[in-house]
């Protein structure tokens, strides 16, 4: 790889970007001296529930434009494509020819795959990812002639990629070392039979330790590359916990092909990009010490938060597993706080957060007793709302 690649993932669950708020984060990567934006949205049907069906033309156009612009912006456009819930690997024992094996309306998944990979690089993509991740761990249903999950996907990146004449980006299905348990036993072997087989031009994305990982970096078992892996960096992500907002001081890591996959709400993205650019600067072991707190609330104020926000900080600093930056406030503080976030700031970015903003004062009046049984039941859905109930809350 002679590009570093750092910058952007659209690779959440929940939400899917306008081109116009595509537009603006390559704004916000210029500004913040990142190369590239990772295209691979779970709720694009196209990329992944139904990756066998073809962008339509006016989705073509569009993503052309996109690419275009990107480049005249200097960041790159690693365009995803995600067959790893139902590709058929019968596909590849005849992949060269194309025959009708594990095919559908004639024509196997390889091709599909290829057909694919070709158009998004004909409008524009500088690369193609292949994305095998969050997957049910059933290969054993459509392995074709393997026997090893790993070798069968390391054998598909690189029959993609020989086809294609270039390089091809891969995201296994065991992309942090927590997801290696006795309970699934192709996990065990994936990594070593993935880089036994794995083409070295082709880099491998990794999370590290954790799919939220306090330690950001390839595997902990030395299979992976660290010059050459890229890391997929989890620590804005809120999908899996949609009630919580996690917005604090970047834990930078100094990997140097590293990728954030954040909310998807564009002014806080925005905002990420900015605090990732100050705390790749500012280097892991320093975003929590005075200068790092200090560019951290720089930024906060930059883009028009008020002070407030700073009382209730501890609230929204980071995810579970993570040393805290901040210390949590006093019912009483943060109640005043929120009240003035909630009611007087007014802006985008407040419209985004004001649901983590209400969850979060109706939290604490719950904890400290404030919340009658009746409002309860109003703000908490009916299976939590009867437990805290029956519970005495």
């Amino acid at each position: 790889m002679t590009l570093n690649f750092t910058g952007y993932i659209e690779g959440y669950y929940g939400r899917l970007l306008s081109w116009h708020d595509r537009e603006r984060l390559l704004d916000g990567l210029k500004a913040a001296g990142m190369t590239s934006y990772f295209y691979a949205p779970k709720e694009d049907v196209c990329h992944r529930y139904l990756w066998r069906q073809p962008y339509d033309a006016a989705w073509q156009a569009s993503f052309a434009t996109f690419t275009a612009n990107a480049a005249a912006k200097n960041i790159c456009v690693i365009a995803g494509i995600a067959p790893g819930l139902d590709f058929d690997f019968a596909a590849l024992d005849d992949a060269s020819t194309g025959a009708n094996i594990g095919a559908e309306n004639g024509v196997n998944d390889f091709v599909i795959l290829l057909e694919k990979a070709r158009h998004l690089l004909a409008d524009g993509a500088y690369m193609i990812a292949l994305l095998m991740d969050d997957i049910a761990a059933d290969f054993d249903t459509r392995c074709g002639g393997f026997a090893s999950e790993g070798r069968a996907h390391a054998v598909l990146a690189n029959r993609l990629g020989a086809a294609l004449g270039a390089a091809v980006m891969l995201v296994p299905r065991i992309y942090a070392d927590s997801l290696i348990t006795i309970d699934d036993p192709q996990s065990l072997t994936y990594l070593d039979d993935l880089v036994g087989t794995l083409d070295p031009q082709h880099p491998v994305v990794y999370c590290g330790d954790d799919i939220v990982a306090p330690h950001p970096a390839a595997d902990a078992g030395g299979r992976l590359d660290p010059a050459s892996s890229i890391i997929w960096d989890n620590f804005y992500a809120n999908d899996y916990c949609p009630r919580r907002l996690f917005v604090g001081p970047w834990r930078a890591s100094r990997a140097a092909h590293l990728l954030t996959n954040p909310t998807g709400m564009i002014e806080t993205d925005l905002l990420l990009l900015a605090m990732m650019a100050a705390g790749r600067d500012a280097g892991a072991q320093n975003c929590r010490t005075n200068a790092g707190i200090k560019s951290w609330r720089r930024i906060i104020s930059d883009h028009c938060v008020p002070s407030a926000f700073f009382d209730i900080a501890a609230y929204f600093d980071a995810p579970y597993g993570f040393a805290a930056a901040f210390e949590l406030p006093l019912p009483e503080r943060a109640l005043v706080a929120l009240d003035i976030l909630l009611w007087q700031w007014k802006s985008p970015l407040q419209r985004e957060w004001y649901p983590y903003l209400m969850g979060l004062k109706q939290d604490i009046m719950l904890a400290d007793g404030q919340l009658p049984r009746e409002r309860i039941e109003k703000t908490h859905l009916a299976p939590l709302a009867t437990k805290m109930i029956g519970n005495g809350f």
